[in-house]
């Protein structure tokens, strides 16, 4: 046994004389006398035994081997226990009122908590929680962030237990943020509010605070304006993730190979699948590309298992599970229903603009966005505004327009207008390469467009226009 392992032991186990006598022969081994003779001395007269009976060295060994046996059993019945423990977690929660709420089951979940800190294999009588653990104090270093759409308790009670068993060892605090649910997507934004913030201490109980009123049912404290702050940076931070992961794979999809770098995803047109670039995308880069090829090995059955691991606790500590936020590509709907454009990852809605389109003379199907281009024709002011991003090799485009009073409208020969500042920020969000479908029906009527101060911007890649080309698009 590693004199670590014993370290452990003894720290849980302080009575045992003979694990502290076998740990200061460790330390005897290693030339540490000191730290030797402190443990000779806590183990009293098992050392006076063994030193004056000179054991045979094997003696000790064979005991030595029993006590990692012994740890290892227990550990794994704990696991076991936890595993259970949360499994009961997520029946209890499900469907039922948040935390806060009278009769509420975090008793229950005080039960689970207490009986994963005993030694004892049945649960202990479960605490007495009335919610003063957790106060409205700052966020630690080992905070989490996660966000999911509280429209249904069943999913409420998923997501406070994977905050408890889910978020890792060194995790003591996690703020889960709430979504809006329209059908089946969820909406997000940049300043989503902070629905629980949760916490663990080193034995592992938890204590949950609501911020949300309808939830709990009672009168929740303020959240901290530090906090809001925190919230405001993490969903800015998992935006230019998403576009950069999205940009990686669609590099990867074009040249067959992976990129080396952020430059060679943001080069002058036509090569501009990055439309805007940032100095924290070049702190991005290295975790979000090991994962794309860790993911890529394990696709192929290769492990890829250490890979991922490594990159997950890097930049990404911060988002429950290690990994960004966003973990599907980048994806553009465009609803000739309700004149609505959304850029999705997955079921979530990361912007949704209303913009204008052409009848029955906007295509439906599904294209890619190819040409990216920077003041079309060389005009920022003119019919295509100062973004384009053509659809397939076609003459159909998203586009800025001259004249704004026709967004909601069918004025078009086809192609999709936008606001200015809406398509300036499309085309920062969605790489070249993103798919792009058009139909009927396909979105809820509602719109999820920031604040023009929470707009997601960064340092525009040059020399993104095209000179050599007038385009004809059906606008």
């Amino acid at each position: 046994m590693q004199n670590t392992d014993l370290r452990s032991y003894v720290k849980k186990h302080p009575d045992n004389k003979m694990a502290w006598y076998l740990l200061g022969k460790e330390y005897l081994g290693e030339g540490q006398e000191a730290k030797a003779n402190y443990c000779f001395q806590q183990a009293g007269e098992v050392y006076e035994a063994f030193e004056r009976s000179k054991a045979p060295a094997d003696i000790w060994m064979d005991y030595q081997q029993k006590l990692v046996e012994m740890s290892e059993l227990k550990e794994k019945k704990k696991r076991r226990r936890k595993m259970w423990l949360t499994l009961l977690m997520l029946l209890l929660l499900a469907g039922l009122p948040p935390a806060d709420a009278p009769g509420s089951p975090f008793e229950a979940a005080g039960a689970l908590s207490a009986s994963l800190d005993s030694d004892d294999e049945g649960p202990n009588e479960a605490p007495v929680r009335d919610g003063s653990e957790v106060g409205n104090g700052s966020m630690e270093p080992s905070n989490v962030f996660t966000a999911t759409a509280f429209s249904k308790g069943k999913e409420v009670g998923s997501v406070l237990a994977a905050a408890w068993s889910g978020s890792g060892d060194r995790v003591n605090t996690a703020a889960i943020l709430g979504m809006q649910m329209s059908d089946d997507w969820a909406i997000w934004k940049r300043d989503m509010p902070v629905k629980y913030i949760m916490q663990t201490n080193p034995k592992g109980k938890l204590t949950a605070q609501s911020y949300d009123a309808k939830q709990c049912n009672c009168k929740p404290p303020e959240v901290p304006t530090s906090i809001k702050r925190m919230v405001l940076a993490w969903t800015a931070k998992q935006e230019t993730a998403g576009a950069l992961s999205s940009a990686i794979m669609s590099y990867r999809k074009q040249h067959q190979k992976w990129p080396a770098s952020v430059t060679a995803l943001a080069q002058p047109f036509p090569d501009n699948i990055l439309g805007e670039t940032s100095a924290e995308m070049s702190e991005m880069f290295p975790p979000l590309l090991a994962m794309h090829q860790a993911k890529a090995q394990a696709g192929k059955g290769n492990s890829g298992g250490d890979k991922l691991s490594q990159a997950k606790n890097t930049l990404f500590a911060d988002t429950m599970g290690g990994e960004p936020f966003f973990e599907k590509s980048y994806e553009i709907i465009i609803d000739k229903s309700n004149h609505r454009l959304a850029l999705i990852s997955g079921s979530t809605i990361v912007r949704m603009y209303e913009v204008g389109l052409g009848g029955e003379r906007t295509p439906e199907g599904t294209y890619v966005i190819t040409d990216k281009v920077v003041n079309p024709n060389g005009r920022s002011d003119g019919e295509f505004g100062s973004r384009g991003m053509q659809l397939s090799n076609t003459n159909y485009a998203i586009h800025g327009t001259n004249e704004p009073d026709s967004i909601g409208l069918d004025e078009s020969l086809g192609c999709v207008r936008m606001h200015k500042a809406d398509v300036e920020e499309l085309f920062a969000l969605a790489p070249q390469g993103t798919p792009v479908r058009i139909g009927k029906d396909l979105l809820p009527e509602l719109t999820a467009v920031p604040k023009a101060e929470q707009r997601y911007k960064h340092k525009l890649v040059p020399q993104q226009n095209n000179p050599n080309k007038t385009y004809h698009w059906l606008n």
